[in-house]
């Protein structure tokens, strides 16, 4: 009895999702289940009960790890060739997120998410024009205007930052996004706190450790490199 109430103290948390579909809507009809930690809390998340042929797109590499509060963790779950999909932002921006952070090409989200290459270019440029700070900004890295970038995610960082309950799957991709723009448009310093915000979600994720390094590097602090 013991043992079984041990293991039930030590046993992770069960993840809860809010899962939105490719019309933006909350549904029901799909069921996501995260897999086993790694050394840094990050799950790995798999559909497991949907109808069609799905993918999920958010969070943007398919992992999440235990918010720090009761909300649950959201994620977007499309069908493959959803073509209305397009018609919302925030799911363009999920798209658009592994592009931007050049983890994945045009090319390859559009095997990924069945919609062509053509569809994924014309809505990831579309994203600029949007009122939301991380979609705007996201677009606006895509299209390479990085300090105009760094302004409206680093409101995105704030906001996500600032929730009651923070939720790491949606702080660490924004983190590193503005880490980029900053770094980009040439303020090492400001770029170097970014990832260190994302380094506080992911402590071993060896390409945030990268970039900080190099953002003190170029802000002229070798030191702080090397530590």
């Amino acid at each position: 009895m013991k043992a079984a109430g041990l293991f039930f103290l030590l046993a992770a948390p069960v993840l809860q999702f809010q899962i939105t579909d490719g019309r933006g809507k909350e549904t029901t009809a799909i069921t996501i289940e995260a897999g086993a930690a790694n050394d840094d809390g990050w799950r790995p998340l798999t559909v497991v009960k949907a109808k069609g042929d799905v993918v999920i797109v958010w969070p943007f590499d398919q992992s999440a790890k235990t918010p720090d509060g009761p909300e649950p963790v959201p994620a977007i779950v499309i069908q493959r060739g959803e073509e209305k999909a397009l018609g919302n932002k925030r799911i363009v921006a999920a798209m658009a997120t592994p592009v931007v952070l050049g983890l994945a090409g045009v090319e390859e989200e559009s095997r990924r998410t069945g919609l062509t290459s053509e569809m994924l270019t014309k809505g990831f440029s579309g994203l600029a024009t949007s009122a939301d700070p991380f979609e705007k900004g996201l677009g606006l890295l895509y299209a390479g205007k990085a300090a105009d970038a760094a302004e409206q995610l680093s409101v995105a960082l704030r906001q996500t930052q600032r929730q009651l309950t923070r939720v790491p799957s949606e702080i660490y991709p924004v983190a590193i996004l503005d880490g980029l723009a900053l770094y980009r448009a040439n303020k090492f310093d400001d770029a170097a706190v970014a990832f260190l915000s994302a380094l506080k979600q992911r402590p071993s994720d060896q390409w945030a450790l990268k970039y900080r390094s190099e953002a003190l590097t170029k802000a002229g602090k070798p030191e702080a490199a090397g530590r």
